[in-house]
């Protein structure tokens, strides 16, 4: 099972200029007092994971641009990469980059469509769609006031154990026609 090794953010909301932030260990809490940027650094990471604009807290993709809320953005573009590693295999950079009103996504620096990069998270266990790979503040509350039904299709979606739903039934009639 593989990590988050850094991430490197340039002019993306809060953050001016290029800053590197890490090295991560494997299990990692970013704690800190209000305004210091625990929010942003959780959107940076969300964003470079492909999290949709409307979910990072801002209008428009244009609005991630260090300044740009207030109408003076630092620059035209903003970029967010995270490098992943993984025991026994070379590190991986996913990144994404903000040029002017779109953006477009690499990894190990070759530019991909999002569904390619989408793919590659998955084969890693990161799923956007089921945003598993971070605990955001009041999600642990909204999980467990969920009842247990839908706790259960989380879990199942998460884990991707829903997949294998057919084969456990098929396998279980098969077990029971035995005895």
């Amino acid at each position: 099972m593989g990590f988050l090794k850094l991430i490197e953010i340039e002019n993306f909301k809060s953050y001016k200029g290029r800053q590197i932030i890490g090295p991560f260990r494997r299990f990692t809490a970013i704690i800190g007092p209000n305004g210091s940027g625990k929010s942003n650094l959780m959107d940076a990471i969300s964003f470079v994971l492909g999290e949709k604009t409307s979910n990072l807290r801002v209008k428009t993709l244009r609005d991630l641009i260090h300044g740009a809320p207030v109408g003076k953005p630092a620059a035209n573009r903003a970029f967010v990469s995270m490098v992943y590693s993984e025991d026994g295999t070379e590190d991986r950079t996913f990144a994404r980059v903000i040029v002017g009103s779109s953006s477009e996504y690499k990894i190990n620096n070759k530019v991909v469509q999002l569904s390619e990069y989408s793919e590659e998270l998955e084969k890693l266990g990161i799923l956007i769609k089921a945003r598993n790979f971070l605990v955001f503040q009041g999600a642990v509350e909204s999980i467990a006031m969920k009842n247990p039904k839908e706790r259960t299709a989380l879990f199942e979606e998460i884990s991707r154990s829903g997949e294998l739903a057919q084969e456990y039934d098929k396998r279980k009639k098969e077990m029971v026609k035995a005895e």
